[in-house]
């Protein structure tokens, strides 16, 4: 690992632990619900459009203290769903409480049929913890590329009268390469 990567992995750890305070805008439960909503990829350099996606986000309690975040991305093509060449990808990320009361990491589902392997940051197992802070819920995933650069991935929701904000950061070696930002609505629960 070069000195300047373990300086930025030690900077963003660093502002994820300072985050945490007292003064937290929302509680965890705050984000709670179901939302769906629409989001933009940022202009690139050409100044040409990115493209659009429907989001569903559902934020929800993991055992006592910890949270799911499942969310799917339809890759829209020209801004349609129903046509051929349109993709579907879901994800989902545990978290349970980590050191600092607002600082979260993530977990595996449990599987008492499995042992638990140690992460391989090293290896591209990306690393992800979540804060929660004044500026919203923020989830990081941190990943070492094959040719030693690193990633940075960063997800932003914070709470509106009417859902969630969207801001979506990929940093490549300290080069945003992707910005995506969007918007949801809260959804009546089931």
């Amino acid at each position: 690992m070069t000195t300047r990567l373990a300086a930025n992995i030690l900077a963003w750890l660093a502002a994820s632990v300072l985050a945490c305070g007292p003064a937290a805008a929302a509680d965890l439960s705050d984000y709670f619900g179901a939302y769906v909503g629409i989001a933009t990829v940022e202009k690139d350099d050409k100044g040409e459009e990115g493209e659009k996606r429907d989001m569903d986000l559902v934020i929800s309690p993991y055992k006592r203290t910890g949270f799911r975040v499942e969310w799917i991305a339809v890759y829209l093509v020209d801004d349609r769903r129903d046509v051929p060449g349109v993709k579907r990808r879901r994800h989902e990320v545990l978290f349970e409480p980590g050191d600092q009361d607002c600082c979260f990491v993530q977990v595996g589902e449990y599987d008492p049929f499995r042992e638990t392997e140690a992460l391989k940051p090293m290896l591209g197992e990306p690393v992800r913890w979540a804060v929660l802070d004044e500026h919203g819920l923020q989830i990081y995933s941190f990943a070492v590329l094959e040719d030693g650069d690193y990633e940075l991935q960063s997800y932003s929701r914070k709470l509106t009268e009417e859902g969630i904000d969207l801001l979506y950061e990929r940093v490549q070696d300290g080069t945003v390469m992707r910005r995506i930002t969007g918007r949801t609505v809260r959804t009546p629960e089931d």
